[in-house]
């Protein structure tokens, strides 16, 4: 019990910390572990339902390469405050993936399936309002999840990889990262509207690949919202020596103006350009 409730006390403490401070009078939420179909078998899951009555939207909070953490579920505790159900899959766990690596497999595409399946069929979900939030990995991943998935209705990058062809020419790049599909290349598959945050100064996904998916996307007629942080580095809002504090304000106050309006019907938020948004096409509706 004592293990337990000091979980739910770092989860807090990294909700306010990290991800912006509690909304005053938030509703209460209930976590869960769950399992899901995944592609060889359950798969484990958290849930993060509010406590007050109502379907819901669902939204899917997607891991870095490093697989779930506390970040990622206090930013998915912090959705479901804000009146959202959020579930964080483990799309790593019962699996071996061999020396060619993680990205685009089949196994994870197989294991997003069954957890977007499992979201979309709970009974506190309306199964018209989904959307999915990832993180580097995971981030990537979330576009390729509205490509792929046509009931999600916004997808939401924090500095994910767009082509890593294109950062072949800047590090060594190999295994299933070289000859995976762009996601310039699945622009036109992409019904949902798209934001995307990424720092200008990160070293791990230089903010290039933002800005080449933002620029796909609104070549290809889609809703596209790209903002860029001066002097934020990967994983900006995620704690230690990369920590933007600026930037992990702003881009969850975004994120979330852009879930409610999407997902809540609470407009406002998918303006023209404003401040410190590269969005000089497709911002708009």
């Amino acid at each position: 019990m004592r293990r337990w409730m000091t979980g739910l006390g770092v989860l807090a403490w990294l909700s306010c910390q990290f991800f912006g401070q509690a909304a005053a009078g938030a509703a209460g939420v209930r976590e869960t572990a769950v399992e899901y179909a995944g592609t060889e078998g359950a798969m484990p899951a958290k849930l993060f339902v509010p406590e007050s009555e109502g379907s819901r939207p669902g939204v899917l909070v997607l891991h870095t390469i490093i697989g779930p953490s506390p970040e990622v579920e206090a930013f998915a505790r912090r959705l479901a405050e804000e009146g959202f159900v959020a579930m964080t899959p483990d799309l790593f766990g019962l699996h071996e993936f061999g020396s060619e690596g993680r990205v685009d497999h089949p196994l994870v595409l197989g294991d997003l399936k069954g957890a977007l399946s499992y979201l979309k069929g709970l009974p506190q979900v309306d199964p018209t309002r989904l959307g999915v939030v990832g993180f580097s990995f995971g981030g990537r991943l979330a576009v390729l999840a509205a490509a792929l998935h046509p009931e999600i209705r916004v997808a939401v990058d924090y500095y994910g990889m767009t082509s890593y062809q294109a950062l072949a020419g800047h590090r060594e790049v190999g295994g299933r990262a070289l000859t995976s599909v762009p996601l310039t290349e699945r622009a036109n598959a992409i019904g949902a509207a798209v934001l995307i945050h990424h720092g200008e100064a990160d070293r791990t996904n230089p903010v290039e690949q933002g800005r080449l998916l933002h620029a796909a996307l609104s070549r290809a007629g889609k809703r596209s919202l790209l903002y860029t942080y001066p002097g934020a580095d990967h994983l900006f809002n995620f704690p230690g020596s990369q920590h933007h504090s600026e930037a992990s304000r702003l881009s969850w106050e975004r994120t979330l103006a852009v879930l409610r309006d999407h997902l809540q019907g609470r407009r406002g938020a998918w303006l023209p350009r404003p401040a410190g948004a590269e969005s000089p096409r497709g911002a708009g509706r």
